[in-house]
C-alpha cells in the first residue's frame, strides 16, 4: 500500500512538473507586442507607419514626425535616442520612452521590422 501510494504521488508530481513547464510562457513572460506599445506610448500621435495601419494623429506640421517604415538606424542608437541619451541630426527625441527595458527593446524590434 506505501509502494502504490508513493508511485501515485511521484506520478502526480511528475505531471503537474510537466504541465507547469509545458504550459507556454507565464503571465509575466508574454511575448511583448510592439504594435501595441507604440500606441500605449501614443507615438503614433506623431508618426504613422502605413504598413501597421497606423496614422499619426497630429494635424501640426510642427509635430509631425517622420513616417517609422524602413528605419535604417541600429537598435542600440534608437533605443538610446527614444531614452533621450543620444542625438539624432543634432536633436533628442521630442519625448522620453516611459515604459521598461523589456517593453523598448519589443518596440525597437517592431519598428525595425516594418518594411515596404
Amino acid at each position: 500500500m506505501k509502494q502504490t501510494l508513493g508511485f501515485t504521488l511521484s506520478v502526480l508530481l511528475t505531471v503537474f512538473l510537466l504541465a507547469v513547464l509545458y504550459s507556454g510562457p507565464a503571465a509575466g513572460q508574454a511575448k511583448l507586442d510592439g504594435k501595441a506599445i507604440f500606441m500605449a506610448q501614443k507615438c503614433n500621435m506623431c508618426h504613422s507607419i502605413p504598413t501597421a495601419g497606423i496614422e499619426k494623429t497630429t494635424k501640426s506640421a510642427a509635430m509631425a514626425g517622420p513616417d517609422l517604415v524602413n528605419v535604417k538606424t541600429d537598435a542600440a542608437t534608437l533605443t538610446k535616442y527614444l531614452r533621450k541619451q543620444a542625438d539624432k541630426n543634432g536633436k533628442k527625441h521630442v519625448k522620453a520612452f516611459t515604459g521598461s527595458d523589456e517593453e523598448l527593446g519589443a518596440l525597437v524590434a517592431w519598428i525595425q521590422a516594418q518594411k515596404k
